[in-house]
This record gives C-alpha cells, sequence and structure tokens, in this order.
C-alpha cells in the first residue's frame, strides 16, 4: 500500500497532467479505489490533495525554497 507522501505525489503528477490538456486521469485512493478526474472535476482533485497534505503534515513536494539575506 502506498503511503501518504506517494498519495500525494501521484495525485499532483495527475492534476499536472490534467492541467497540461490530459482529457482524463485516474487516481487510486488509500483503500485501493480508483477515482477517475477530467477537468471539469479538478476542483475535487485539488481538494484530494489539500487533504493528503494535511495527513502528510503538510508535506510538500517539488516546491522551492526561498532564502532572505
Amino acid at each position: 500500500m502506498a503511503t501518504v507522501v506517494e498519495r500525494l505525489a501521484e495525485a499532483e503528477a495527475k492534476l499536472h497532467d490534467l492541467e497540461l490538456g490530459q482529457a482524463e486521469v485516474e487516481v487510486r485512493d488509500a483503500d485501493g479505489r480508483s477515482v477517475r478526474y477530467t477537468p471539469a472535476t479538478a476542483a475535487h482533485l485539488r481538494a484530494y490533495i489539500a487533504q493528503l497534505r494535511r495527513e502528510a503534515g503538510g508535506a510538500r513536494r517539488g516546491r522551492a525554497i526561498g532564502f532572505r539575506f
């Protein structure tokens, strides 16, 4: 079974695919169920990603870190 961080990475990658124009993506949830998302339901995928981020303790992947001097 995939960890929360792995599911988060997958969901973020699938959202990226949708934003690049893919017509439909499929994501597996913690129970192993397959959920399909389309551009019309991208908001639901964003909500799922937010939920996963909360579960992961705010873990984020692929974000730049800013520094101040």
